[in-house]
């Protein structure tokens, strides 16, 4: 631990959507492998196997399907469900009914405040008659996060965002949001900037983990993005440079359908599938031998509670 550091914490933030195929459309026919099987037969064992605890984010499609829905009212373990909002996939202005083959460019910040405000209600609302309860951590899709969606977030109750990316800018053709310069750690945003620190607010904006590289993108925290020992390398980098910090907290992310072959670009096989878990796990136990503990998105809110970083 770094010279004023007492509590590291790491969280795992899986964007949890239908398949996909190797472009990054939605399957057709459209298919939730990584919803049936990939979470409760795969992702929650060995999430299980190291102590760590996720938190899965749940798009709109997922919790429609009622196969994955029972299949996550089902699950056992230690975990947290949240949000994920494409926004071209709920009303108000929605523009698909059928999912299959499409793609889903739109950030959330692209529509007016009061029609992201009502996707985002909308969102809520079919959680919670999904699961009872009210969600509380929230991803936006794409990343488009502005601070519009902070201050919505806020207002259907939500602790904890994590759409922020640091060293990174994404485009889309009617909105970019820009999150170079954002903090690396946890922090409560401006009123009207969701990329810079403000005064103490009910949201705590949690980024995912990032190590910045010499003329080339940020090596993210994330299985598949980067080997085990360039994932050590993050974690030592961050723990390092915020060492002054009482609070360190790592943010893995990744997307569910990652552990299922040819469902997004990435593992292709089995064997690759077998690589990409191994890593992570390897990678979890390394850190709880270290001393860092797991929890979900939203213990981490009260964790900032009074904090003065």
């Amino acid at each position: 631990m770094g010279d004023r550091t007492e509590e590291v914490y790491l969280t795992v933030s899986i964007d949890t959507e239908c398949d996909h195929d190797p472009n990054w459309t939605r399957s057709s026919p459209l298919t939730f492998h990584s919803i049936t099987t990939g979470v409760p037969d795969i992702l929650q064992p060995a999430f299980s196997s190291v102590g760590a605890v996720p938190t899965y984010l749940l798009t709109v499609e997922v919790m429609e399907d009622d196969a994955s829905a029972a299949a996550l009212q089902a699950l056992t373990g230690n975990y947290e469900y949240g949000t994920h909002l494409h926004a071209a996939f709920i009303e108000p202005e929605k523009k698909f009914t059928d999912y299959a083959g499409v793609d889903s460019p739109d950030f959330q910040c692209s529509y007016a405040p009061d029609i992201e405000y009502r996707k985002l209600e909308n969102l809520t609302h079919l959680f919670e008659q999904r699961f009872g309860y009210r969600p509380t951590s929230f991803r936006a899709g794409r990343y488009g996060a502005s601070f519009n969606s902070i201050n919505a977030l806020e207002k259907l109750g939500y602790l904890v965002d994590t759409s922020v990316t640091p060293y990174l800018a994404w485009q889309e053709p009617n909105a970019r949001v820009d999150f170079r310069r954002a903090p690396e750690q946890p922090y409560f945003t401006e009123a009207n900037d969701i990329a810079r620190r403000g005064a103490v607010r009910p949201l705590l904006e949690v980024p995912v983990t990032m190590k910045p590289r010499l003329l080339r993108g940020p090596r993210w925290f994330r299985p598949w993005f980067a080997t085990v020992e360039q994932m050590q390398q993050i974690v030592r980098y961050q723990l390092h440079r915020h060492r002054s910090q009482r609070v360190v907290v790592l943010n893995m992310m990744f997307h569910s359908m990652e552990i299922i072959p040819q469902a997004t670009p990435y593992p292709q096989d089995q064997d690759q599938v077998k690589r990409f878990v191994d890593d992570m796990t390897t990678v979890l136990d390394w850190c709880a031998a270290m001393g860092v503990s797991f929890c979900g998105l939203s213990a981490l809110r009260q964790r900032f509670q009074g904090v003065s970083q």
